[in-house]
């Protein structure tokens, strides 16, 4: 006989739920860093040289004194100049001026009453050379016919050049440099500009000689070129030693004296490129 069928067992129970964790902490918000420190400014560079503006140097009046007779030469040679006086004339240094803090002021009325500086003899070192600049700021109180700016010369009949802001001539009556070894008109070499300067205002002329046997001498005039002379021959040189470097006095006596201010005076002994006279005409 076959058994009866066994008895199912019960179901298991079920487990209780396992209990949710606990929610973890939030961490505290961190040290913003100190702020770094700003760094020092940079040093300003040293002031430039000046470049080739200051190579070749022979005579370099600035003007700037306060008083005395004394005219000093800052291209480091030396040469000092001496303010003189004629007749009624006077002279003084003045802060009226272009460049620097000063100017000379050469009041002149006529070819007996005047002023000018006198530079020494030892210019010559200029004369040993094949070229040669001449600048200088000026500012007319009156424009008086072969009045001059400067005159280097041995004599009115044994050599001279100079520089006239007014030729008594027919045409133009206006800025002359003349070079010459014996006496004056077609004896001269010239370079002239177009025409006169205005009075009360400042300007800025240059004389420069080339090398080479024939040459071209240019005069400019507040930077532009004003005149030139391609068939030039004489130098510096050609007059010797000159005794008389006059800046405001003729070597003409019947000429009169310069009338007005005269600043930053400058003799070469080279030719200034025409970016040189540019960049010499913008210094102030």
């Amino acid at each position: 006989t076959t058994g009866a069928a066994g008895t199912t067992g019960a179901a298991g129970t079920t487990g209780a739920a396992g209990t949710t964790g606990v929610a973890g902490t939030t961490g505290a918000a961190g040290t913003t860093g100190a702020a770094g420190k700003t760094g020092a400014a940079g040093t300003t560079g040293a002031a430039g040289t000046g470049g080739t503006l200051s190579s070749g140097l022979v005579l370099w009046y600035k003007f700037d004194e306060s008083a005395g007779t004394t005219a000093a030469d800052s291209s480091g040679n030396g040469r000092d100049g001496t303010v003189t006086t004629a007749g009624t004339g006077t002279a003084s240094f003045s802060t009226t001026h272009q460049v620097g803090t000063g100017s000379i002021d050469l009041m002149g009325s006529s070819s007996t009453n005047g002023a000018y500086v006198s530079a020494p003899a030892s210019l010559n070192a200029m004369a040993a050379t094949t070229a040669v600049t001449l600048a200088a700021w000026v500012n007319l109180t009156t424009d008086r016919a072969w009045g001059r700016v400067f005159d280097f010369n041995n004599s009115s009949t044994t050599g001279y050049m100079l520089l006239t802001t007014y030729q008594n001539a027919a045409t133009p009556n206006s800025v002359r440099f003349a070079i010459s070894k014996t006496g004056n008109g077609a004896a001269e070499q010239t370079i002239s500009s177009t025409g006169r300067l205005s009075t009360a205002t400042w300007h800025h002329i240059v004389v420069v000689l080339d090398a080479g046997s024939t040459y071209t001498g240019t005069l400019y005039v507040d930077g532009a070129v004003a005149g030139t002379n391609a068939a030039m021959t004489f130098r510096p040189s050609d007059l010797g030693n000159t005794p008389n470097n006059w800046i405001g006095r003729s070597s003409f006596s019947v000429d009169p004296y310069f009338s007005g201010f005269v600043d930053d005076f400058r003799v070469y002994s080279r030719a200034l490129s025409a970016s040189e006279v540019t960049a010499l005409f913008a210094v102030r």
